[in-house]
């Protein structure tokens, strides 16, 4: 099936962001007891002074003015990973009884040679079980930062495991905390090679407190950042983008839904949807930009796959961009 190839052109109009309103969602009424669980980055190896300056005691400490019944339940194990905890790990969590579970996981399942796979089959188990025991329960799932351990890069690990904690927070309606994001390979916020430090900290805890405040991802409200990867596999989305070398290089994907999406990307792209769209029927694909002016559309037939597929191409144009697509009449 050849792609098409999008041709956007620049434009410098300053304007407010265009496009589909999030879906509403009551706020996090009330926080008590949150547990943080996770490895030495949540045991606040590489910060001065932790118990004043870890990032779990720092995300209490800032949802306080909203939230001041919050009290922090630190379950941090130094040196272990996910992979290595026991059967009834998720049950020994519950009978703390928390309102809300911050969960870190991932940087030592890559260290002690876990495969992807593995890491994401037990963080699926975990998961599940806490939102079977608690439906209503926030839990917020951290993306992993970057692990300068070793010489090799190894952000292709640490890249699949990120997006695929992100499906696993839609497919259990989890908040997720775009801590990759934020740290972004910044070696200012890193006390050595792997652990934040009191900069690096607080940089999670505020990605923390904003997922606490935004909604949780959900069927219908489907969302995914990744900055590695030339096969990108999401909710059964296949993001194509072309890199050149190994340097990080974000796209920021919202909205996304058999409608179309939002784009933010800083590499061209291809992107092919699920198998959406009724067989024989012509669909138009329409993008706006930020102002909602139409910058370009085209028609596209779907046949037996009931699929779409197109390309993104950047180049100077003002980010986001919006992707509308309707069936023709």
């Amino acid at each position: 099936m050849k792609p098409f190839l999008l041709p956007l052109f620049l434009t410098t109009a300053l304007c407010s962001s265009y496009g589909k309103p999030a879906e509403a969602q009551p706020p996090i009424q009330s926080l008590g007891k949150i547990v943080f669980i996770g490895d030495s980055i949540t045991a606040g190896v590489g910060v001065k002074d932790r118990p004043n300056y870890r990032y779990s005691t720092v995300t209490t400490r800032l949802l306080k003015e909203k939230h001041p019944d919050v009290v922090e339940i630190n379950l941090a194990q130094s040196g272990r990973a996910l992979c290595q905890q026991r059967q009834g790990y998720a049950e020994s969590l519950l009978k703390r009884e928390p309102d809300a579970v911050v969960i870190q996981w991932g940087v030592n399942d890559q260290y002690w040679g876990f495969s992807v796979a593995e890491f994401i089959a037990r963080y699926d188990q975990l998961v599940q079980t806490l939102r079977k025991a608690k439906p209503n329960m926030p839990i917020v799932l951290t993306t992993l930062v970057a692990d300068f351990r070793w010489e090799e890069n190894l952000d292709l690990w640490i890249g699949q495991a990120n997006i695929a904690i992100q499906e696993i927070a839609a497919r259990y309606k989890c908040r997720v905390a775009y801590i990759h994001r934020g740290i972004n390979h910044d070696r200012q916020y890193y006390a050595d090679t792997i652990h934040p430090n009191n900069a690096g900290a607080e940089v999670m805890a505020k990605a923390i407190v904003a997922a606490f405040a935004a909604p949780p991802l959900s069927s219908s409200n489907l969302a995914l950042q990744f900055d590695q990867g030339r096969e990108v596999r999401f909710m059964r989305y296949v993001f194509s983008p072309q890199r050149e070398g190994i340097e990080p290089k974000w796209t920021h994907v919202s909205q996304l839904s058999r409608s179309g999406m939002q784009i933010n990307t800083e590499v061209p792209i291809s992107i092919r949807t699920p198998s959406l769209y009724k067989n024989g029927t012509t669909y138009r694909i329409r993008i706006r930009n930020q102002c909602g002016k139409e910058i370009h559309s085209f028609e596209q037939k779907s046949s037996w796959h009931r699929m779409l597929q197109f390309k993104v191409e950047p180049k100077d144009l003002n980010m986001p961009l919006d992707i509308e697509i309707t069936a023709v009449e």
